[in-house]
């Protein structure tokens, strides 16, 4: 714990850790605004082939693996891939959370590394090594971020729930204001400019945590971190904490998308003039983020008639939620692509109804998967149980970079509904299975 001092009714290291994911989420999901469009508009085009180091060797290994791909194809497998190991880092940096450095030490290191990963992205030469080391930075940093904020509090702090739901304000605020203003810049000004701008928003984030360091929960002594061990009954807990990360990556199989070939559907099928403006393709992402925050209050709303009842679905029972309001956004999506309105261009209202659906699933299964992860995991291996939840996007990234090869040969509504079907599933075996995974993890 580190000390006593508070703001808010919270402890004083939240509002750090706070500002810290937002303005890191801010360069992550600017660059991930840009990165589709970049690859798919400039950088993977005959033109600039040869600038693109390791470009060769990196075609063969995907076509190896996948098969012949169009250059569009290679952007949404690269894309799919990069952001599946976006998500895959985080147990690696959560075991050197856990066993190695401590969670303070390693969220500035893994910032450091993910500015320097993102300075490399600017010059196509450097392009793809820069992928994997801004990966691997972010990695290190996100899941500490995570785990700093579990150790702010005592394990049965009531506060713990309203912390996470803040951390995941501040994460955003950065992921909207990002794609608005760096997507925008990267997009219609300079691609390089929005990257650059990206890199300077996690040099910032690495600059927040040194400087107030003395807020943070202490590190515990390298001794002390390698002498924990898991007790008896811990192996049922993470296999039920498992079990959970293996049906939310159907969530994320479908919500990777909208971070990968969504992009390029809006470019191709979406109506995007408002009183004579066009809107940007990456300001969709920004309003992806935007949708949650519009979300919170009616939700929370919610959520207090429902204590008032003593009907609350209960930790479990959001996430099922989530999974299927998830579902729910995809098959809206397929009835403004096609179904309904035929040949047509759609609506941007009907792609903002779709974030605001998407969204408030999200609202119902991000923050509550990471509060319980962060109270159910074995204290020995916290870190690496909050890169475990980041594990399931890298499942649900990968598969959706490998399905983004169909939207070149599917017609618009099909390829939705096969993403509408797996978050559906999930929804569908998780109301199944709640009773029994709610036994093992005490809830």
């Amino acid at each position: 714990m580190a000390g006593t001092r508070e703001f808010g009714g919270h402890p004083a290291g939240l509002a750090i850790v706070t500002v810290a994911e937002g303005v890191q989420a801010a360069g992550v999901y600017g660059v991930q605004s840009l990165l589709i469009l970049y690859m798919a508009n400039a950088l993977f085009t005959p033109a600039m082939l040869a600038d693109v180091g390791g470009f060769a060797a990196w075609r063969g290994l995907l076509e190896g693996l996948f098969g012949p791909m169009s250059l569009q194809a290679l952007s949404t497998q690269t894309m799919g891939l990069y952001l599946g190991l976006f998500f895959l880092t985080p147990l690696l940096g959560g075991w050197l959370g856990d066993r190695v450095w401590g969670a303070r030490l390693t969220c500035i290191i893994g910032a450091v590394l993910a500015t320097a990963g993102m300075v490399m992205i600017i010059l196509p030469a450097s392009f793809l090594p820069g992928l994997l080391v801004s990966a691997l930075g972010a990695g290190a940093l996100r899941c500490n971020l995570n785990a700093q904020t579990g150790h702010l509090y005592a394990r049965d702090d009531g506060r713990r729930d309203a912390a996470f739901s803040i951390l995941a304000a501040g994460l955003n605020t950065g992921a909207f204001l990002g794609p608005l203003l760096i997507g925008a810049l990267g997009e219609r000004v300079n691609w390089q400019w929005g990257f650059a701008v990206a890199s300077g928003c996690m040099g910032l984030a690495a600059l927040t945590l040194l400087a107030a360091n003395g807020l943070m929960p202490p590190d515990t002594p390298p001794a002390a971190r390698r002498s924990a061990r898991l007790h008896p009954g811990d192996g049922r807990t993470i296999a039920a904490l498992l079990a959970v990360m293996l049906l939310t990556s159907l969530f994320w199989l479908a919500q990777s998308q909208v971070w990968n070939v969504y992009a390029l559907w809006g470019r191709d099928h979406l109506d995007r003039l408002v009183l004579g403006f066009e809107v940007p393709v990456t300001w969709l992402q920004a309003f992806d983020s935007l949708a949650p925050i519009l979300a919170v209050p009616p939700v929370l709303a919610l959520w207090k008639r429902q204590a008032a009842r003593g009907a609350v679905p209960g930790e479990l029972g959001k996430i099922g939620i989530g999974m299927a309001l998830m579902g729910g956004a995809f098959v809206w999506l397929a009835l403004g692509s096609g179904l309904l309105l035929g040949e047509a261009q759609t609506p941007i209202l009907w792609a903002a109804l779709f974030h605001l659906i998407l969204n408030t699933g999200w609202l119902y299964l991000v923050p509550t998967v990471n509060a319980l992860f962060s109270r159910c995991a074995p204290v020995a291996v916290t870190g690496v149980m909050l890169g475990v939840v980041q594990l399931a996007v890298f499942l649900g990234s990968t598969a959706s970079g490998w399905l983004g090869r169909y939207y070149e040969t599917m017609a618009g509504p099909a390829f939705w509904l096969l993403h509408a079907a797996f978050p559906l599933a999930g929804a569908a075996i998780m109301w199944a299975v709640r009773g029994r995974l709610g036994a093992v993890l005490r809830l």
